[in-house]
């Protein structure tokens, strides 16, 4: 499913600090939250696989009405783990020392954080 801008599902709104957390994003973006739904998601595995650090991360979002392309490159100190569940369907970021707030991702070493 190709998302033409950000979205809230509606589920997150049961947890206050996500719901702000991603209307903080959207208002830096230059617009308002849109609801798609409601997602399941799975929990957590007991185990994984690691597969090694992240180097970096490529996503796309809406800003000021303009599909914006982002990469962020981890600094060494914070880059998380790689993992895979054990039926290889589902990829985890665990670990690391980061934040995403309404600049998106953010390194803890980050000296302008």
């Amino acid at each position: 499913m190709a998302l033409k801008k950000p979205v809230t599902i509606k589920a997150a709104k049961q947890w206050p600090a996500a719901a702000d957390r991603r209307e903080s994003f959207c208002a830096r973006m230059g617009h308002e939250a849109e609801s798609i739904g409601k997602i399941k998601v799975e929990p957590m595995p007991k185990v994984g696989v690691a597969i090694g650090e992240v180097d970096g991360i490529l996503y796309s979002t809406v800003r000021d009405g303009k599909l914006e392309k982002y990469i962020h490159q981890f600094r060494k100190a914070d880059k998380p783990l790689f993992v895979v569940s054990p039926d290889g369907k589902r990829l985890f970021l665990i670990g690391g020392n980061y934040d995403f707030t309404e600049r998106g991702i953010v390194d803890h070493s980050d000296p302008t954080r």
